[in-house]
């Protein structure tokens, strides 16, 4: 599968030499593909609690395909598109992160003896996803609403009270634990961002909320969920030492950077390119690093 997005990347690349449909329909077979792997996973395990990530792959091949029928030039939808992509990742985070962190931050102070654990997944995490995704919906099908920007900031506010009940600053002595935490911590305050830049445009630039919610909290969360499953997969012990504790710090100066440079017009560019350095320079340690063990691991 991992060809099939390459080839992806390759066709959009040159989609001027084979044309945008070719090259759109090469870049949607990767989700189309992982749609069916996941959905077969699951019916195969009957794990039904997991089916939302199909339906989620299935709404990122939506989003995907408006993006591709704007630049085919059929119609005016790849801002749709955009949204729907990014609001998608985001729930996932929302979903998954609330499964995850709370888990590994009990499991952590379990071992550490702590009388103070993550409060248990209960109604009030039912009803914060639930304000997430009314307000990413609202966001994906009116962003320019009043009722949108309240929507959002209601959503970030109850996103940070949730992140405060799984006891996040018990674990600042292990890395690759509070990363986690602060990658959730990018989705509420994107969500608080967004809607802020719907209520108050004049004082918040709508990119900024953007730039949290992707560089922010897709970019850390990758990193933060690559990092520490290559260690459980090659037998390594689930701490950060040096190189790792600099790519968190990399990633979170290169999303702090992104969310700024909107608020400073006048050296926006000269900020952003910086920022995309320190972005490339987190994933490049990454590779070098944890794809040596990958490709090492079992020696």
């Amino acid at each position: 599968m991992s060809g099939v997005w390459l080839l992806g990347r390759v066709a959009v690349a040159t989609s001027a030499l084979i044309g945008g449909l070719p090259a759109a329909l090469i870049d949607l077979s990767f989700l189309a593909m992982l749609f069916c792997v996941v959905l077969r996973e699951i019916v195969a395990g009957r794990n039904w609690r997991h089916f939302p990530l199909p339906v989620a792959v299935a709404v990122l091949i939506v989003a995907n395909a408006l993006t591709q029928l704007e630049a085919n030039e059929f119609v005016q939808s790849g801002r749709l598109g955009e949204r729907l992509g990014l609001a998608t990742f985001v729930l996932l985070i929302s979903l998954v992160g609330g499964r995850i962190i709370p888990s590994f931050t009990r499991n952590w102070l379990a071992k550490r003896g702590s009388d103070v654990m993550p409060i248990p997944l209960n109604r009030f995490d039912v009803g914060t996803l639930i304000l997430v995704l009314a307000g990413l919906g609202l966001w994906v099908a009116s962003p320019d609403a009043q009722l949108t920007g309240v929507a959002l900031v209601v959503a970030g506010l109850f996103s940070f009270a949730r992140l405060a009940r799984w006891r996040g600053w018990r674990t600042r002595s292990e890395s690759i634990l509070w990363i986690l935490h602060l990658g959730y911590a990018w989705v509420a305050a994107g969500l608080i961002l967004l809607g802020g830049a719907v209520l108050f445009p004049v004082a918040i630039p709508y990119p900024a909320g953007i730039h949290a919610l992707a560089a922010g909290a897709i970019g850390t969360m990758t990193l933060a969920v690559m990092t520490r499953a290559i260690r459980g997969h090659t037998g390594r012990a689930l701490a950060a030492g040096p190189i790792t504790r600099a790519i968190y710090l990399l990633i979170t100066l290169a999303a702090i950077s992104r969310v700024t440079a909107p608020f400073l017009p006048e050296f926006y560019l000269p900020v952003l390119m910086v920022s995309g350095f320190i972005w490339i320079a987190a994933f490049s340690l990454f590779i070098v690093s944890d794809g040596r063990s990958l490709l090492t691991a079992g020696e």
